[in-house]
């Protein structure tokens, strides 16, 4: 009996103590087509600047709330890279596919720019509510020019994308639907 009460106890623990499934998400830029290449940009180059935010978000958690005065995140799951490392490849990816500009540049690039871009996210979390949950997305962009740094233009792009499930890959697809969106409207903003 104490050698079943010994197995037994030994079983239990190594169970309880067995390492959890981690899992690992990011953002796919959309594939769209590209809109006309006519604009104001065309033959200049612009350098993407590294997304600013709040530096708990910026990390590799993904959060969810259930109300706007709590935030928690997700054990388990979360973002393949820093997100705001995530956020700056899909401004990258999306303004390449546009050819609104000749040249795109990280931030880490030593080369001249004509214009910068620059980000900081406000809002990038999953919200649960009683009703459903959504994705909620809040990003502003602003232009410059680099020779007198100029603001040439600035937007904040807001997204509520509502989400299939109440679960990080839930919030994830959604998540990546208002990049799709922002994408497409950021192809409308650079063009007029």
């Amino acid at each position: 009996m104490r050698s079943f009460l010994a197995w037994s106890l030994i079983l239990f623990i190594t169970a309880c103590s067995a390492p959890h499934t981690l899992y690992m998400y990011t953002l796919s830029p959309s594939l769209s087509t590209p809109l006309s290449p006519i604009s104001a940009y065309r033959g200049a180059s612009v350098r993407v600047d590294y997304p600013k935010g709040i530096e708990d978000t910026m990390g590799t958690r993904i959060y969810y709330s259930r109300s706007r005065l709590t935030q928690s995140y997700y054990l388990y799951h979360q973002w393949s890279r820093p997100l705001n490392r995530i956020i700056m490849s899909n401004l990258i990816s999306t303004l390449q596919q546009n050819h609104t500009f000749r040249h795109v540049l990280d931030y880490a690039s030593e080369a001249r720019a004509d214009y910068l871009l620059e980000s900081t996210v406000y809002r990038f979390r999953h919200m649960i509510e009683e009703k459903g949950s959504y994705a909620d997305v809040s990003i502003g962009l602003r232009l410059l020019r680099t020779s007198d740094n100029h603001l040439l233009k600035s937007r904040r792009f807001e997204y509520r994308v509502p989400c299939s499930s109440t679960d990080a890959k839930g919030f994830v697809e959604s998540a990546n639907k208002a990049m799709e969106y922002m994408g497409q409207d950021i192809k409308k903003w650079l063009r007029r």
